[in-house]
């Protein structure tokens, strides 16, 4: 089961369906069995109070992730994650594509989070959990973002 939830100043910026079908697709591949994942949709305003909360750092990020399955692999779900639609509205225009497509980028990067991976304990930690993310985004059928 997929939970998703959002601000007003966000509420239908992203297609719930399309977050469905690509969360799902990411639990398959990264936990067994039937999963769920909570899935909150903000703005900068609440990403950056969350970051200063939980993270100690006093500005907007994009994702944000907590993780329940890492302290107990049987758990149905797996964590939350927290996104900043603001953000990833900039960054998708930054690199040049839809705003779906740094979406699912994020969600990817978020889940990732979720299975334990952390891009900054090292350098090669940081390229093993892209080339996961990468294989996500494959899986849902976003392919070749990182080619351009």
């Amino acid at each position: 089961m997929i939970e998703i939830t959002c601000t007003e100043t966000v509420a239908g910026q992203a297609d719930p369906e399309v977050l469905q079908t690509v969360l799902t697709t990411f639990l398959q591949k990264l936990f067994p069995g039937e999963r769920c994942v909570s899935l909150y949709l903000t703005d900068d305003v609440e990403m950056r109070e969350l970051n200063r909360e939980f993270r100690e750092r006093d500005q907007t990020t994009d994702v944000l992730s907590w993780s329940y399955w890492e302290d107990d692999p049987d758990a149905e779900c797996v964590g939350d994650l927290a996104v900043s639609l603001e953000q990833v509205t900039r960054q998708a225009q930054e690199n040049g594509w839809p705003v779906e497509t740094e979406l699912a980028r994020m969600l990817a990067h978020g889940c990732a989070h979720l299975a334990g991976w952390d891009h900054e304990r090292s350098e090669e930690d940081a390229r093993k959990m892209l080339e996961l993310e990468i294989e996500l985004l494959q899986l849902a059928g976003y392919s070749g973002i990182y080619s351009k």
